[in-house]
């Protein structure tokens, strides 16, 4: 005789039985596919290539510190004749005047000749009688500074008036003839202003560069100056770069000469290029990370394969970086900022570049 139990018995282990399998079918199809993650990205190219490294630097265009020279002459005389007038263009080495020396100023050029030579002759006697014993050492040497003294005075006058009557006064460099500062005939005083020559390149864009610059820019630089107003820009030379801080600015003063025309006072802002950058170009966009942890991603059998890079330098767009980079990977550009290391990544074709 078979003897079952009441159903109201077997009740509790249907329960079991069938909240165990619900479990089970939930569990089975609620589980994540950790693979299925992916992100959409757009990708560029890589390649190596250089950019310019540059100081940038502000500043106004106005009249080079040396612009302007004023010319003269540090004799007495008079302008015997003029061979330019004002606003004359003129080239370095150029006849500007011919200058007539004041009597006097001629007398004392023949007086230093003279005593100069009277100097040497006595220099020359007293060597030999001391070459007989009969002149002492002392005497020698008195003769010798009685030479050097006639001749430092004659080599100052030469230096001053010239050896002729007369002084042929030339451009000290290119330029233009500003003033006429003296009338021919008139009695002058010496070192009174004759005329005063711009130079040719005189407006030049003056910009101050932070003393750290000092030893990065140099002569013959070349720069790119931008209007701070806006217009065009314009190519210029670095001429010269001052060895002291300007005491306004406490800055180093550094004139550049542009190959455009110029509007005394306008402002600019010069990126001065001090050497190139080497490596890699990427764009800005595509590096990631601070600046212990720099970083990109190029895309490796659909994944993104997060690679270490040192930045040199950069623009507004492109960032010159080394790293062990692959040519033949494609770079992440917009999406990077979403990507982990191993990343599943989708590259629309119509955004993908080749």
């Amino acid at each position: 005789m078979t003897y079952r139990l009441p159903w109201i018995y077997r009740l509790p282990w249907i329960a079991v039985v069938l909240a165990a399998c619900a479990l089970s079918a939930c569990s089975g199809g609620e589980a994540p596919d950790e693979a299925t993650v992916s992100a959409a990205v757009t990708t560029v190219p890589v390649k190596q290539g250089s950019l310019p490294d540059t100081v940038t630097a502000y500043g106004n265009a106005g009249p080079a510190a040396d612009a302007a020279q004023v010319v003269n002459v540090q004799a007495a005389g008079r302008v015997l004749r003029w061979n330019v007038t004002a606003g004359a263009s003129v080239k370095r080495g150029q006849s500007l005047l011919t200058f007539a020396l004041a009597p006097s100023a001629v007398a004392a050029y023949q007086q230093a000749v003279t005593a100069q030579q009277l100097a040497e002759t006595q220099r020359a006697h007293t060597a030999q009688l001391l070459s007989q014993q009969l002149a002492t050492r002392d005497q020698m040497e008195q003769a010798e500074k009685a030479l050097h003294d006639a001749q430092s005075n004659l080599d100052a006058l030469v230096q001053q008036q010239g050896r002729s009557p007369t002084v042929d006064v030339k451009a000290p460099f290119d330029g233009t003839v500003a003033t006429v500062d003296a009338q021919q005939g008139d009695n002058l005083q010496p070192g009174a202003p004759l005329l005063t020559v711009q130079r040719g390149d005189g407006l030049v864009v003056t910009a101050g560069v932070e003393r750290e610059a000092m030893g990065r820019v140099q002569v013959g630089a070349k720069a790119e100056l931008v209007p701070i107003d806006g217009g065009e820009a314009m190519h210029g030379t670095v001429r010269r770069v001052a060895r002291t801080l300007n005491k306004n600015t406490h800055q180093l003063d550094v004139e550049i000469v542009p190959d455009g025309a110029l509007v005394g006072g306008e402002g600019f802002r010069a990126e001065i290029v001090v050497g190139q950058w080497q490596g890699w170009l990427v764009p800005r966009d595509s590096v990631q990370g601070d600046e212990e942890d720099r970083h990109v991603f190029q895309v490796a059998d659909g994944k993104a394969k997060s690679v270490p890079v040192k930045v040199l330098g950069e623009t507004d767009e492109v960032t010159v970086a080394t790293g062990a980079l692959d040519a033949k990977l494609p770079l992440v550009t917009e999406g990077a900022t979403q990507l982990d290391d191993g990343m599943v990544v989708r590259m629309p074709a119509e955004k993908t570049k080749p």
